[in-house]
């Protein structure tokens, strides 16, 4: 069996490449057998008993499938039994791993690690959300006023557009929501068809777009979704996805670096299982929406992901639910 140890560095766990574990293994197991196992056979079988995730020293380093804490290494000479033990992780693969990264890579930090190979993927890939860096208490006492006022600002008021003039052609039959949302072609491609989304952890980000007041009735909001921008210093695993405030301090440097007047309009994310009529977004998907993202026009994108294909829903908030609502791609004129 082939495993490799799958590398991801920084504490945003950026994909880095991979190491051979055989290896590895061998430079660790010398040491047992006193000599090279050049004439000696390794077997190793991984064990679903967890072991913390992160090795403490320089660089700090986390296994991301920590429920494979523990391997059994058997070492034979032939038909001979030489050596029969549990090790973990850590000892086998982690320890090692920190000295070459740390003798390659002296200027970076913090790496993440994972094993692959057959059979590993039942152990889930977990990604920690980051660590908050040059975190600020800004706490106040009955005696003392606080330092800092923060105030609302309030939305600027949207501008009036139309369909048509968003790029729906035809005569488009009109819904009676609140919200219509627009999506441009090239972002339908990204999430619908072609980006590149992982299939062991959820993954998100954020939508980024234009707001506007329907020229053709005057109750309803028009969304513009211009971009969809994978969010940065986030947490992941099988069944979660996680935001943290640096994301959203970053999402907020982008849209003003495009210069483009956009807004933050809403966010998407991944399931990793085919879409059904009865499951869509999840309790905990509904709770971050109504949370974090308080404008009645801004919008939940999900996108299911399988092996026949992918599907991809928007919903809006009304009340204490989240509503499937329909949506056009630019160019074209049909829901």
């Amino acid at each position: 069996m082939s495993v490799d140890i799958d590398l991801y560095r920084t504490d945003d766990y950026v994909p880095a490449g991979q190491l051979p574990l055989g290896p590895m293994l061998s430079a660790a197991l010398s040491p047992v057998v006193g000599e090279d196992l050049a004439d000696y056979s390794v077997l190793v079988s991984f064990l679903p008993v967890a072991e913390e995730q992160e090795l403490s020293g320089s660089p700090t380093l986390v296994n991301l499938r920590a429920q494979c804490g523990y391997v059994l290494i058997q070492i034979n000479r032939g038909d001979e039994v030489v050596y029969r033990h549990p090790h973990t992780v850590r000892e086998i693969v982690g320890e090692p791993l920190q000295r070459v990264l740390a003798e390659h890579f002296p200027g970076e930090s913090h790496w993440g690690f994972g094993l692959s190979g057959p059979g590993l993927e039942q152990f889930a890939l977990v990604r920690p959300a980051p660590r908050i860096h040059n975190e600020v208490s800004l706490g106040s006492t009955p005696t003392r006023r606080p330092r800092l006022n923060v105030e609302e600002v309030p939305e600027e008021e949207p501008a009036i557009s139309t369909l048509a003039e968003l790029g729906v052609g035809g005569d488009p039959a009109r819904s009676d929501a609140p919200v219509e949302i627009v999506v441009r072609a090239d972002v339908f491609d990204t999430l619908a068809k072609n980006g590149l989304f992982s299939g062991e952890i959820e993954e998100g980000g954020f939508l980024v777009g234009n707001v506007y007041r329907d020229g053709e009735n005057s109750g309803r909001h028009l969304i513009e979704v211009t971009a969809a921008a994978p969010a940065e210093r986030t947490g992941a695993s099988l069944l979660r996805f996680t935001f943290t405030g640096e994301s959203f301090l970053r999402i907020g440097e982008q849209i003003t670096r495009r210069h483009r007047g956009e807004r933050l309009i809403g966010w998407y994310h991944t399931h990793l299982f085919p879409a059904t009529e009865n499951f869509g977004l999840s309790s905990i998907d509904v709770s971050l929406h109504h949370g974090t993202f308080r404008q009645p026009w801004q919008t939940a994108a999900l996108v299911n992901l399988s092996d026949e294909g992918r599907t991809l829903r928007f919903y809006r908030a009304a009340g204490d639910e989240m509503l499937l609502t329909s949506y056009w791609v630019a160019g074209d004129d049909s829901r």
